[in-house]
């Protein structure tokens, strides 16, 4: 692999997201798959440190218990109090299970994200 392509594509996993909702939708799937890459685009700069580290002990208790499959989200994710540089999300998420012979779904539990514009994204 090129080190301009692994270059071009940390730059863009960093950039942002276009949306409050999108960048809300990234932290949940990030949250689901426990991967890392291109979370930071979606954690404000100046707190990216905090942000990264409760995201990380949030990934720990739910290693500590079983890892559900999946994390989903039950409708839509709303926005909720839009101005021009901060919004308000809310989603309601729950944890799914499945194995070969069961399929378990866990109760929704609302999740809000305080989320702004930041350097373009």
């Amino acid at each position: 692999m090129p080190v301009s392509w692994a270059v071009l594509r940390q730059a863009e996993a960093e950039r942002g997201e276009t949306t409050p909702d999108a960048a809300a939708n990234v932290y949940i799937l990030k949250m689901s798959s426990g991967e890392e890459l291109g979370l930071s685009r979606v954690l404000v700069a100046g707190r990216h440190d905090e942000l990264l580290r409760q995201w990380r002990q949030y990934r720990g208790e739910m290693q500590r218990a079983e890892v559900p499959s999946k994390l989903e989200v039950v409708g839509r994710i709303g926005v909720e109090d839009q101005d021009e540089d901060r919004a308000t999300v809310a989603a309601q998420v729950h944890a799914v299970w499945w194995n070969d012979r069961i399929y378990l779904s866990g109760t929704a539990h609302p999740w809000r994200f305080e989320t702004r514009r930041d350097a373009g994204g």
